[in-house]
């Protein structure tokens, strides 16, 4: 894996001893350049956005680095836990331009090149900062998806590492596309992912984004540096495409198994099990509490992100109005007075929960979510016709 080559390819520097010496940067030549790398998207789930890296090159000093703001370490104790609450520790790694691209090669992935049109003094003294940072305690970061990743650290290095400012257009950006949105294109290849963030997204992401904050996606950078200019001068002087996708070595296989499929056959299971004989009513049954399991379940995961996730655009959750936690005790509850009342409310919520976020983004995941909400209708309402129990 990528990440895990730049983990010990740093490890190696620094148990070597080179690290003491490479702490101390080298003055560059007038020729050194700064070019921004913007990486298509991959197969894996980490890489399905693309990623941004800076290339450092100085043909006079034999340099040609590149550095990396997205390296993380697997073995991270809880990863996934950390990564999901918000709290993973990233570091800036760098490696060999040569290597780095090597890798994106075997991994088939587009690779372009925006040379930056910065001065002999501003290139060294972004080159100072990149190694002093890659040689402290600050190379470590909580990264934050949406406002703190590989992209955003590298637009604020380069915008402060300016002495001239400079200027972005953003005439060409629709003021009304939230971060939702934006991920839409990137998660479509992918429909069980798109599912869940979808559902784990709450409020903040669906509020419209600034321009700055569109600059988390790597194609949102190349495209605002492509835009930009310093003393009404291209801030890019030269764009390169350095890799293109090979589409006879790119993965043919489309999932089938999904969620539009899944919901839609359980549909016709659940509408099969009420024209079935009474004695086999425990098919039903059997059905609805596994329904009622999964969206319980669900909601516990929700619950959690809301109340425990840094990342803020998974906070005020409204999903929860219909995705119950306390939907696991239904599963396997009577339907007794307090229950049935508890169905009541339940319905009652699901309808608001879905007029509240029709119009917010269910057109982005029907008929999927769809049909979660018409399966878990029609099961409460069978829940209700039950016999009650004492």
């Amino acid at each position: 894996m990528l990440a895990r080559l730049f983990l010990w390819g740093s490890l190696w520097l620094w148990g070597s001893g080179l690290g003491h010496l490479l702490a101390v940067p080298l003055p560059l030549s007038d020729t050194a350049t700064i070019s921004l790398l913007t990486c298509g998207p991959g197969s894996e789930t980490y890489a399905l956005f693309g990623h941004s890296a800076l290339r450092i090159a100085d043909p006079l000093r034999n340099l040609d680095r590149v550095y990396n703001y997205g390296t993380f370490d697997f073995d991270t104790p809880h990863f996934y836990w950390r990564f999901l609450r918000g709290d993973l520790r990233y570091f800036l790694s760098a490696t060999s331009f040569q290597a780095f691209q090597r890798a994106y090669q075997q991994e088939n992935r587009a690779l372009s090149e925006q040379v930056l049109a910065l001065h002999p003094g501003e290139v060294q003294r972004l080159y100072d900062r990149l190694e002093a940072t890659r040689h402290s305690p600050a190379r470590f970061y909580q990264y934050q998806f949406f406002a703190d990743n590989c992209t955003t650290r590298l637009f604020e290095l380069v915008r402060t590492s300016a002495a001239v400012p400079l200027r972005l257009d953003s005439a060409h950006v629709p003021s009304s596309r939230t971060f939702r949105q934006l991920l839409a294109p990137y998660l479509a290849p992918a429909p069980w992912l798109n599912l869940g963030i979808n559902l784990g997204l709450g409020w903040p992401a669906d509020q419209p984004t600034t321009f700055r904050q569109r600059l988390f996606l790597p194609t949102e950078l190349q495209q605002a540096f492509a835009r930009a200019d310093r003393q009404q001068r291209p801030f890019v002087v030269r764009t390169r495409q350095l890799l293109v996708v090979r589409p006879h070595l790119l993965e043919q296989e489309q999932p089938w198994w999904t969620p539009t499929l899944f919901f839609s056959g359980l549909g016709i299971l659940m509408l099969m099990a009420q024209c079935l004989p009474a004695r086999y009513a425990l098919i039903g049954r059997g059905i609805r509490r596994a329904l009622f399991v999964g969206v319980g379940l669900t909601g516990c995961v929700l619950l959690g992100l809301t109340l425990f996730s840094l990342h803020t655009p998974v906070q005020l959750n409204y999903q929860l109005l219909w995705l119950l936690p306390t939907h696991v005790g239904l599963a396997f509850a009577h339907p007794n007075l307090r229950w049935r009342r508890y169905a009541t409310v339940s319905l009652a919520l699901l309808a608001l929960g879905g007029l509240f976020g029709w119009g917010v983004y269910y057109a982005q995941l029907l008929p999927a979510v769809g049909l979660l909400l018409a399966l878990l209708l029609l099961q409460l309402l069978l829940f209700k016709r039950q016999a009650p129990t004492s």
